[in-house]
């Protein structure tokens, strides 16, 4: 009867240590799979971001100054609209990199195209 109190005893510590690591890996998917689905939804927003930056980028200088009020108003809204996504970004712990002139690093960079250019060393970021 103590032996077989002793394997009840046994069987239930297990069960008790198996519930915890049950808990404890369920916590830690659930944290997992929410991690993957903001960083994605932010390398959606960031490209989002980029095509609004090359929007303004892609602007004429002379369109720029011209004195149309109803155009300086819809580039004044474009920035406005890229400052507030890439503040927004930030608050949530997404910050912009501008990695020009650094070595090129494939876990945080994309590579679009190489440039031959003698000037910098093979595999720097030359353009963003």
């Amino acid at each position: 009867l103590l032996k077989e109190n002793d394997e009840l005893k046994d069987r239930a510590l297990r069960v008790a240590a198996e519930m915890e690591n049950l808990r404890r890996r369920t916590a830690r998917d659930v944290h997992d799979a929410r991690a993957y689905a903001v960083a994605n939804f932010a390398r959606d927003m960031l490209s989002v971001s980029d095509n609004l930056r090359r929007a303004l980028d892609a602007i004429p200088a002379e369109a720029k100054a011209s004195g149309d009020a109803g155009f300086k108003a819809l580039i004044e809204g474009v920035e406005l609209t890229e400052r507030a996504m890439l503040s927004a970004l930030e608050r949530h712990g997404v910050k912009k990199l501008e990695p020009e002139g650094e070595k090129f690093d494939p876990n945080f960079h994309q590579a679009m195209f190489e440039v031959p250019n003698p000037e910098v060393p093979a595999n720097t970021v030359v353009q963003v």
